[in-house]
């Protein structure tokens, strides 16, 4: 074996570590429904009030960050993406959805029921094909 031939064994070495990589940080499927679930419970408590406001607050926290834990079990590992990556937008959509979702729903209890539907749409929808992009890119490093 001469040198190229142990250079192109590395570099096949080192995709395939790409590769395992990426699908071991994939989040695992339904976490953003979760997730999205728990952000919207937390918008449609900003339309309540009362101990009902703080129980969808409760409710919506350990909703998110249970999905968090179950993220960190399922792969293993505590990851973020970084917004410099191919397809970010959908994360910056998520994001702004969710904003625009909280600002929304201190109007009233309809507008917050539907804002937390739109984030919960949101997140379950674009969600997946934002962590699709994802592991995608690190896949597809040089």
């Amino acid at each position: 074996m001469d040198e190229r031939d142990e250079a192109r064994d590395a570099l096949e070495q080192i995709a395939a570590t790409r590769r395992t990589t990426a699908h071991r940080v994939a989040s695992p499927r339904g976490y953003y429904a979760v997730a999205g679930t728990g952000v919207a419970l937390v918008i449609l408590g900003l339309g309540l009030d009362g101990w009902v406001r703080w129980a969808l607050y409760a409710a919506g926290l350990v909703t998110v960050f249970g999905a968090m834990s179950w993220y960190t079990k399922h792969t293993g590992v505590v990851t973020w993406a970084t917004f410099r990556e191919p397809g970010a937008w959908r994360a910056f959509l998520m994001i702004g959805v969710s904003v625009v979702g909280v600002a929304v729903a201190t109007f009233g209890i309809v507008y917050a029921a539907v804002a937390a539907v739109v984030t919960a749409l949101t997140w379950a929808i674009v969600g997946p094909a934002w962590d699709a992009a994802w592991v995608r890119s690190i896949e597809e490093q040089p």
